[in-house]
């Protein structure tokens, strides 16, 4: 059981974790497509703008950096469903690092610090901390060199846009950044953090229906306990049955024939006339050896010694002989050869069919009994069934009930199975099931 419910908790962990990882990482391409759509729809305006911005440096080539930027873009963004997720990210990834070093360039600070941190959220995407932490390092030097010569006035920032000429384009620029930037920012964050509330849900969900199997698990054992329970007082019950059966036989059976052993053996020491002495001699010898019939009926009932020299057949077929005096009763018992098996079974399906058998003769006044014996498939299959008077099955708390429960009890703790219908002027018909090797 402890077993059972460990492989069941293990389940469950694998469960979650395949799970996580797999609505992780469509979570991140889901947000990298998108992302790269909203850049390449963003690029237009912030062509516009930049250009703008750049009218007043001395070279023409840096108005080309952002349109070769957004011709990737918007390349990316065409083809984003057949290329790979990790090479998306990794050409995003170095379209960012790109823009911030160009905005560096520019001597914008500000604007090329929000680039290298989203360079670094998309970089935890394809990569452990350290490629993140590798591009943070790389940006902070960077911009810690820029910042010096910018400070020093002695910059080797070669692009000479004057920036003092650029007030609506530069300002409009920053904004357009912001806007770019903090939308991604923004999006990528409130979309792991639905992801995780989600996955709590779904977290505790799967922790409830976890509760739910331990609550069964430990209902389950509960049960086995109770089962374990029953059979042991049925047990101590049935060995009970057994010796008041024992010593109702040696009372009734045997008491009387010793008692009329006694009197006759009285009456032979008493009686002086020959003749008579000679036949009271012929009725003691008779009821001796009727005695010891009886004592061999009374042991063969607590020991079959039969069954364990000659196996279950023909220990069945002895106790039938021994009941084909009664003229009112036959017995039809048919099977098929079969190799003997465990003695444990044999005699757990010998004592079950006797019990039967007393049943049907004591209780149920049958006349005609049938059992067949035959392999079926793995197992022993066996049919009784008579055509006594029946009885109501909710009327089991008597000893013919009590029997019939030892029966099921011992059958299941062999891995058997019995199950038996009957119903009052219905006759009993039950069925007898044991693994057979």
């Amino acid at each position: 059981m402890v077993k059972n419910q460990s492989r069941l908790v293990n389940h469950f962990v694998n469960l979650v974790t395949s799970d996580q990882i797999v609505m992780n990482r469509d979570l991140m391409k889901n947000i990298t497509d998108n992302s790269i759509v909203f850049l390449a729809v963003m690029s237009v305006p912030l062509n516009i703008i930049v250009y703008l911005a750049l009218s007043e440096s001395e070279y023409f080539a840096p108005r080309l950096v952002v349109p070769f930027f957004s011709l990737l873009v918007v390349f990316l963004a065409f083809f984003r469903k057949k290329i790979n997720y990790r090479i998306k990210i990794f050409i995003l990834n170095v379209i960012f690092f790109l823009g911030a070093v160009f905005t560096l360039l520019l001597g914008l600070l500000d604007m090329a610090s929000l680039w290298f941190v989203l360079t670094m959220i998309y970089t935890l995407f394809i990569s452990r901390k350290k490629g993140a932490v590798s591009v943070f390092f790389a940006g902070l030097l960077l911009m810690i060199i820029t910042g010096y010569l910018l400070i020093m006035k002695n910059s080797f920032i070669p692009l000479k846009y004057n920036f003092e000429n650029c007030h609506y384009a530069c300002v409009i620029t920053r904004i357009i950044h912001y806007m770019m930037i903090g939308f991604l920012i923004f999006y990528i964050i409130s979309s792991f953090l639905d992801e995780i509330k989600q996955n709590m849900i779904e977290l505790q969900d799967k922790a409830n229906d976890l509760e739910n199997v331990n609550l069964s698990l430990q209902k389950e054992m509960e049960n086995n306990r109770q089962m374990q329970q029953n059979m042991l007082e049925t047990v101590i019950l049935t060995e009970e049955k057994e010796r008041k059966r024992i010593a109702a036989d040696l009372h009734d059976g045997l008491g009387p024939v010793l008692s009329s052993i006694n009197l006759y053996y009285q009456a032979y020491i008493d009686e002086q006339k020959p003749l008579v002495k000679q036949q009271i001699e012929k009725k003691l010898k008779l009821i001796i050896d009727n005695a010891v019939s009886e004592v061999s009926r009374i042991s063969h009932n607590i020991s079959p010694v039969i069954l364990e020299h000659n196996g279950l057949f023909i220990a069945l077929e002895n106790f039938i002989n021994q009941l084909s005096i009664k003229k009112d009763l036959h017995i039809d018992f048919s099977y098929q050869n079969m190799e003997r098996f465990d003695i444990k079974k044999e005699l757990v399906l010998y004592r079950a069919l006797i019990e039967l058998i007393n049943n049907s003769i004591k209780h149920a006044k049958a006349g005609l009994i049938n059992i067949t014996i035959k392999p079926v498939k793995n197992f022993i299959h066996i049919t009784y069934t008579d055509n006594g008077k029946g009885f109501d099955k909710s009327e089991l708390k008597n000893n013919n009930g009590m029997g019939l429960t030892n029966i099921k009890n011992r059958m299941q703790s062999l891995e058997g199975f019995f199950s038996f219908e009957t119903s009052p002027g219905k006759g009993f018909q039950a069925l007898l099931q044991l693994p057979y090797n």
